[in-house]
């Protein structure tokens, strides 16, 4: 979706000053700002470091909230998402995008190609078929934007956008591009915060991944029971070994990555044929190879679909899985270069307990590193995580999401989109990109002054109050300058290097 911005010329020369001063401040070393947190701190640095890194960022008395809670019982609340109850106007905008409340098939059936346009591939009909698709994927970036902003459940959300892009199902790719929302609901969403190969096999399972990936059409063919002729496709198997688990530099080989393609055969995409074929995924024992196989050194019966979930199983219980996934971790809630110690203490933790995510989160957030001083505003925000953390400090609550989901567009982060094999980079040094500044002041500007259609005037904030809600993450100097430049006030502390580092 294009969003344009309409910004007045008073307001563009005060933002584009701002955009100068962020330039000489974006390499600012995270110790410099870190004193400026500590400066006459109301709240606890240690709170707002918290809340700044479990959530998207403070809304309207959610520092007050933490601090009366204690820094022990916040973290120990986000921990418990499930405790903690849903807004209604969040569930009222949900009620509202249809397609949301649709699984995998149903979406096929009212979305997806029609039934008469079967073995029609002209240009027009997948025009039309993308379209269709489009509209189902704008309502799943919709639906993840309202969550993001509106739900208390802030850490879990965190957790969703954080497997969305490390199980990426690529830019748009067939019925993958209509599944988009399915797959968030469905593969990740139940298994965010639960057991990692709960999560790695619905997401492995799920028709989105199927053909997104390519395993869909992973087969051979067999001849008396043999397999007879290869059409096997290693694209799956080898980001499974390489991103999804035990990581680039795991002790994969090649072979490693054919014989897991070669458990994998089969798995389609369709309608269900036995017990064990649920959502649109099904297993098709006539296009799977029979042979036994060995994986990462370890014998695999040839035994059908059972064979993939002693797959996933070893996998998902390797330590080099523990290091890459604990690492991953520690860098999308605290460091680009994590300290090795702690990313240790995380695997240690996924070992001894079955992959348990929410320990393994338990372990970062209780660490003495998570509320280190020298990690405290070291990171620059993505621009989802900007969006989110903007509407959240004005406290708006918005009416429709559509317009901030092409305000991401805009700024460079279009949700369910990014084509690489890990999705949108976790690393906050991705994002350290001056020619992105005037998209990120043009939009602070225009959110701030209520010009995003469907925030309205609830986003138009003084900067004294938005100071307030933001607390001691803002220095002196920023809350000054704010002072200074009147009406446009909320819009340079949205803009400022304050706010876009956590």
């Amino acid at each position: 979706m294009d969003l344009r911005y309409t910004v007045a010329p008073r307001a563009l020369s005060l933002l584009w000053a701002v955009a100068a001063w962020f330039v000489l401040l974006w390499a600012a070393p995270a110790p410099v700002l870190a004193q400026a947190l500590a400066a006459g701190a109301p709240v606890d640095a240690a709170i707002v470091q918290a809340v700044s890194r479990l959530t998207y960022g403070p809304a309207p008395g959610s520092l007050a909230q933490a601090a009366a809670m204690g820094l022990d019982a916040f973290i120990a609340a986000q921990l418990e998402p499930e405790r903690l109850p849903e807004p209604p106007e969040l569930e009222r905008a949900l009620a509202g995008l249809a397609s949301q409340h649709m699984d995998t098939v149903r979406l096929f059936r009212e979305y997806g190609p029609p039934a008469e346009a079967a073995g029609q591939d002209g240009p027009e009909g997948m025009r039309r078929t993308f379209d269709r698709a489009d509209v189902v994927a704008l309502e799943a970036a919709e639906a993840r934007l309202y969550r993001a902003i509106l739900s208390p459940r802030q850490l879990a959300e965190l957790m969703t956008a954080f497997w969305c892009e490390h199980f990426s199902l690529g830019a748009k790719k067939g019925l993958a591009h209509l599944w988009v929302g399915s797959f968030e609901r469905e593969a990740i969403r139940p298994h965010a915060m639960g057991k990692f190969l709960d999560l790695l096999a619905a997401t492995a399972m799920h028709p989105a991944m199927l053909i997104a990936r390519d395993n869909w059409k992973n087969v051979v063919h067999r001849d008396g029971g043999k397999a007879a002729r290869d059409a096997l496709d290693p694209t799956y198997a080898a980001l499974l070994l390489a991103h999804h688990t035990l990581g680039p530099g795991g002790p994969q080989k090649p072979a490693d990555t054919l014989a897991l393609a070669r458990i994998l055969t089969g798995w389609r995409v369709g309608a269900a044929r036995a017990d064990s074929d649920t959502g649109g995924f099904y297993f098709d024992v006539d296009l799977h190879d029979p042979a036994d196989k060995v994986l990462l050194g370890q014998p695999v019966q040839g035994v059908g679909l059972g064979e993939g979930a002693m797959a996933l199983r070893i996998l998902a219980e390797h330590p080099a899985t523990a290091r890459n996934i604990s690492r991953k971790l520690a860098v999308y809630f605290l460091a680009d270069d994590p300290p090795a110690p702690l990313v240790a203490r995380m695997a240690e933790t996924f070992g001894a307990t079955g992959g348990d995510i929410r320990e393994v989160l338990r372990t970062l957030a209780t660490s003495p590193e998570f509320v280190d001083p020298k990690y405290r505003g070291g990171r620059i925000k993505s621009p989802l995580r900007h969006v989110v953390s903007a509407v959240r400090a004005l406290g708006a609550t918005p009416s429709d999401t559509a317009a901030l989901a092409g305000a991401l567009a805009e700024l460079g982060q279009p949700l369910f989109a990014a084509d690489g094999p890990e999705g949108y980079p976790a690393a906050s040094a991705a994002w350290q990109k001056p020619e992105a500044l005037p998209r990120r002041v043009r939009f602070a500007g225009d959110l701030a002054a209520g010009r995003i259609p469907g925030l309205g005037p609830t986003a138009r904030v003084s900067a004294p109050a938005l100071a307030e809600v933001l607390g001691p993450s803002l220095s002196p100097a920023v809350g000054q300058a704010a002072a200074k430049a009147g009406s446009g006030g909320a819009g340079l502390i949205l803009a400022s290097p304050d706010f876009l580092r956590y």
